[in-house]
């Protein structure tokens, strides 16, 4: 019997953490843990399944994706927000702000730093059901889990035909909203993000992304670097890849898209990072690596956090492809490697806190009240809209 039950949503981002946890909780708690998918079919989970404690990657109602499912199969277990994303810029602010009564009242949300508990507190969480931890995933760039990460480049270099002794940029892109379509900005307007602001956040992403491919085929035509691009991992690689040829042409050799491994073997493996607003800079830095942020247009203000005066910027083609070759800059990660050390990391090991949290709130030594009574308005609902509905038929 598994007694915690950890919800995953991006493998490439959250698999190593949960693995992780696993391991100490069986090690150091004796506790059993059972990682599963949350876009997988409950009726796939055996009905024997009885966790006292479910870990979500997400917490923003009871109406996120699956989250009614699970609160009424499991209401008498004790939740625990993981919440992958909590450096936020204006809009996001608003938008993953905790919305109703199951994320404020009866969930424990794990926070990076006392930045994302404050910001919980000022959206109606109690100070009691926040647990101020660390970032898991910055601890994987430190020991004893970056040694695991860090054999990574020599197979990376046969596994994708790649130069080790060249160069390499390493390009995670951000550009996911230049790919929604008209109904899934919609959607997104129907959960609370600023209508306006989501319409200028996808032209802004396109013209992003159509600048900046033209500076990526530009280096990988040099032949004198390996510019490896990761797509988001919502984007296939060969969609991703075809938009990059209709923006500036056929691939060259130089310039790899490459979806496989995670941001952190990458990381690790490549000389230099770029990227535009995300957060992988931020990893990036703190992995001591030298960073740069893709700047081709202005970010609009409702994306802008503080994190980005910290990082250096690149505006035109020219500064872009100056600093593919720029050993002097190589410890220009330094000013945000602080910032996020101080923010996100100031309570030591991040992955052995989580796994002590968590052995925590299945003795009852932390967490929120479980959500009875939350589940039986859910199935209330349920029921009435299917009584409205074969009424309807």
């Amino acid at each position: 019997m598994a007694e915690i039950l950890y919800f995953i949503e991006h493998t490439a981002r959250e698999l190593d953490i949960a693995c992780a946890v696993k391991h100490l909780l069986r090690r150091d708690y004796g506790l059993a843990c059972r990682v599963v998918p949350i876009a997988a079919g409950l009726e796939e989970l055996g009905a024997d399944l009885n966790p006292q404690v479910i870990a979500l990657p997400f917490c923003i109602s009871a109406q996120d994706l699956g989250l009614e499912q699970i609160i009424t199969r499991w209401p008498q277990a004790r939740y625990v927000d993981l919440a992958f994303e909590q450096v936020l810029g204006k809009t996001q602010k608003d938008f993953k702000a905790p919305k109703d009564d199951f994320s404020r009242s009866f969930v424990l949300h794990h926070a990076w730093g006392d930045f994302f508990g404050a910001y919980l507190q000022a959206n109606g969480v109690p100070a009691g059901h926040i647990a101020v931890n660390g970032n898991p995933s910055l601890s994987l760039y430190r020991p004893p889990y970056r040694a695991f990460f860090e054999r990574e480049r020599a197979s990376f270099a046969v596994a994708y035909h790649l130069d080790p002794g060249k160069r390499w940029v390493f390009i995670p892109e951000n550009y996911g909203c230049a790919f929604f379509r008209d109904n899934m900005l919609r959607d997104r307007i129907r959960r609370g993000f600023n209508e306006q602001d989501a319409y200028r956040y996808r032209d802004f992403a396109r013209d992003s992304l159509r600048e900046s491919a033209h500076w990526w085929r530009q280096a990988g035509q040099d032949g004198q670097v390996e510019v490896i691009v990761r797509p988001r991992p919502a984007i296939p690689q060969e969609s991703f890849a075809q938009a990059i040829r209709d923006l500036s042409g056929e691939i060259p050799a130089g310039l790899h898209i490459i979806k496989d491994g995670t941001v952190r073997e990458w990381t690790l493996a490549s000389d230099v990072v770029l990227s535009s607003y995300s957060t992988t800079l931020l990893e990036a830095a703190f992995a001591q690596k030298p960073v740069y942020m893709l700047t081709p247009y202005p970010i609009p203000d409702f994306l802008y956090s503080e994190w980005y005066d910290l990082t250096p910027k690149l505006c035109t083609q020219q500064e872009f492809l100056a600093a593919m070759y720029a050993p002097e800059q190589e410890t220009n990660w330094t000013a945000l490697e602080r910032w996020v050390r101080e923010q996100m990391m100031s309570r030591g090991d991040a992955i052995a806190n989580l796994a002590a949290l968590l052995a925590q709130v299945q003795r009852g030594q932390a967490g929120a009240p479980a959500p009875l009574q939350v589940a039986e308005e859910i199935q209330r609902l349920t029921l009435e809209k299917l009584k409205r509905k074969a009424r309807k038929t």
